[in-house]
């Protein structure tokens, strides 16, 4: 119960809580770490997307240069983790390719929401001509009351922005699922639109609604994936 108080005080609050948990389950296969050492497959799907990857993997194993941007709320900027996502992924992949000449760059910040990211898209993202970038928004529109049109109508902008841009490679990411069946119904709403904005510009997809639902399923506990706010995933999570 204490979680689900806590949960409900971080969605109707201005200020994310402070309090820390630092899971000790090793880091290894978290799940979007594995989602991007496999290079993107969706749920469901019997194998990669290899067709977008692959000029990612050439460019990787060549040591061409690779800028990387990742833009997005609290998730994306490591909020009571002790790592970001970006420094795993980095981590993993240069590992995988010796030879990578890999920058990526965190332009997460709490609290963001899609009207947000847009407004400093420029700034944060197309300035530094990225090669790849990663869209995670939703949690803080939800949070915030925005409504699902308008939600939409944002990051399709933004979207439309780096497809203008000239950007080679987009993956959006879904929002986590929390322990409250409500939420996760609201939460699914705005996944909905984020699936169908990422068909509808031919970007890629990484469902971490899903890869969450699915290391449920195999045995992890919500509470280990996540931070005790409920929102952010922990270091295991990550």
């Amino acid at each position: 119960m204490a979680r689900i108080g806590s949960t409900f005080n971080v969605w109707w609050s201005e200020t994310m809580p402070v309090e820390k948990k630092f899971n000790p389950i090793p880091l290894v296969l978290a799940a979007l770490a594995i989602f991007i050492y496999f290079f993107f497959w969706r749920v469901g799907e019997p194998a990669p997307d290899l067709a977008r990857s692959a000029p990612i993997r050439a460019a990787l194993e060549s040591g061409d240069p690779q800028t990387w941007v990742a833009i997005g709320d609290s998730i994306t900027a490591g909020t009571n983790s002790p790592f970001r996502y970006t420094d795993r992924v980095e981590e993993i992949l240069r590992s995988r390719y010796p030879r990578a000449r890999l920058e990526f760059q965190n332009a997460g910040v709490p609290g963001d929401t899609a009207s947000g990211g847009l407004n400093r898209l420029e700034r944060d993202v197309l300035s530094r001509n990225p090669d790849v970038v990663f869209v995670e928004f939703g949690w803080n529109d939800f949070k915030n009351g925005v409504k699902p049109e308008d939600f939409e109508s944002d990051l399709s902008q933004l979207v439309g922005q780096l497809k203008a841009g000239g950007i080679p490679v987009i993956y959006l990411l879904t929002t986590t699922q929390v322990d409250v069946a409500l939420a996760n119904w609201k939460i699914k709403k705005r996944n909905a639109i984020i699936r169908d904005i990422a068909e509808e510009n031919d970007c890629g997809l990484i469902d971490l609604y899903g890869y969450f639902a699915l290391a449920t399923q195999k045995g992890s506990s919500l509470d280990d994936l996540m931070s005790n706010d409920n929102i952010h995933p922990s270091g295991a999570g990550q």
